[in-house]
């Protein structure tokens, strides 16, 4: 057989060998230990950090809040404003005094935006 007449052969057979291959479903993949993100199953979706600069308004140990004024929030496109924090550690509070100036980030869960630490 000449090298013309059997290379478009091979190139054939290549091509389609390599279609068959990709077609594949991924059912028989080991995926164990691969890094899959958010699409992960019981996998806890990834919490988003933020940081705001502000003159502490008010703090209420007994509700678990603090009132802050501060500027703005640039992560999550928010103009400067006053607004109420949910705080769960309650040992952040004996930084958290009335106008004193502090960076805070936070956390968005559920509902809430919670102060994780403070600066």
């Amino acid at each position: 057989m000449k090298l013309s007449t059997s290379l478009p052969l091979i190139l054939a057979l290549s091509a389609s060998s390599l279609a068959i291959a990709q077609s594949g479903d991924m059912k028989d993949m080991d995926m164990k230990g691969k890094e899959m993100g958010k699409m992960a199953q019981g996998a806890a979706p990834m919490a988003n950090s933020h940081q705001a600069t502000g003159v502490v308004k008010a703090v209420n140990p007994a509700k678990g809040t603090v009132t802050l004024a501060h500027g703005p929030v640039q992560s999550l496109q928010w103009t400067a404003m006053t607004m109420r924090f949910a705080v769960k550690d309650k040992a952040l509070f004996d930084q958290l005094a009335v106008g004193k100036q502090v960076t805070v980030e936070f956390v968005k869960q559920d509902v809430d935006y919670v102060v994780t630490a403070v600066k």
